[in-house]
């Protein structure tokens, strides 16, 4: 191979390189917003299970 050949082959790496860079982004992205989501599904469920125990101890829990 001769230096320009060489040359294209390391221009063609770099630009791999930073659409990989780029993809790496995006998926990090994406991950930090399902993170977040879950979060605030699992807050509503867990809020869910505190409010209908707090309704059974309310409504007399075992002693009905």
């Amino acid at each position: 191979m001769d230096g320009e050949a060489i040359q294209r082959e390391i221009s063609e790496m770099d630009k791999r390189l930073a659409l990989l860079e780029q993809k790496v982004d995006q998926i990090d992205r994406n991950v930090c917003n399902i993170n977040n989501s879950l979060s605030k599904i699992l807050w509503i469920v867990g809020g869910g299970f505190i409010a209908s125990i707090v309704a059974w101890i309310v409504g007399g829990g075992l002693g009905q």
